[in-house]
């Protein structure tokens, strides 16, 4: 997984998690090469980036927080800090860039647990 500071399947902080709304559209539809065993990626798909996350969240804690929004199940990961300790930084693949800016537009600020999380696109 993730280099750097943990960042989206080992594009850091300077990959797609910089960007957030990233296309997957040459990523070959699918992690494939990440171990196999995650769900498809369809071309239209966009990452959003998240800050703020509570240190003890898990990935069913997030996909509650963006229940009702197009998310990829599955598709959270979380950012780790230089000595392997969750870093508060997140990503989570939704289907397309729609259901991205509809969740970040609801969700921006919003508590999880007792902190409050920032998206980014």
């Amino acid at each position: 997984r993730g280099g750097g500071h943990g960042g989206y399947h080992g594009y850091g902080g300077g990959g797609y998690g910089q960007y957030g709304a990233a296309s997957f559209g040459g990523y070959g539809g699918a992690y494939g090469g990440y171990g196999g065993g995650y769900p498809p990626i369809p071309p239209t798909a966009c990452v959003m980036r998240m800050s703020g996350l509570p240190y003890r969240a898990r990935q069913r804690d997030v996909e509650d927080f963006f229940r009702g929004y197009d998310f990829i199940p599955g598709s959270v990961e979380f950012g780790v800090d230089s000595s392997g300790r969750p870093s508060g930084e997140g990503w989570i693949i939704f289907r397309n860039s729609q259901a991205a800016r509809d969740a970040c537009a609801a969700k921006n600020n919003k508590y999880l647990g007792d902190r409050y999380v920032k998206l980014f696109l």
